[in-house]
């Protein structure tokens, strides 16, 4: 039981890092007074730019740069 503990804890901990960013991004956009309850979509939009970009590029770097302006379009 420790040991699956001791694995699980730091997995779900690095895997939920994205939509704690996502999290702390609508609280600060909430304190500032605009409502904005499309973070996660934008995130996944992004994402699967990104992929395709790069899938179909064979660069990472262009990849990255396509989500970037994929989550600048979206917002």
């Amino acid at each position: 039981m420790i040991d699956f503990v001791r694995i699980f804890l730091p997995t779900a901990v690095s895997l939920a890092a994205p939509l704690m960013l996502a999290a702390m991004g609508g609280y600060l956009s909430e304190r500032s007074g605009v409502i904005n309850i499309a973070l996660e979509g934008k995130m996944l939009m992004a994402a699967c730019a990104a992929a395709l970009a790069a899938a179909s590029s064979g660069n990472a770097a262009i990849g990255l740069l396509v989500g970037i302006a994929a989550a600048l379009v979206m917002s």
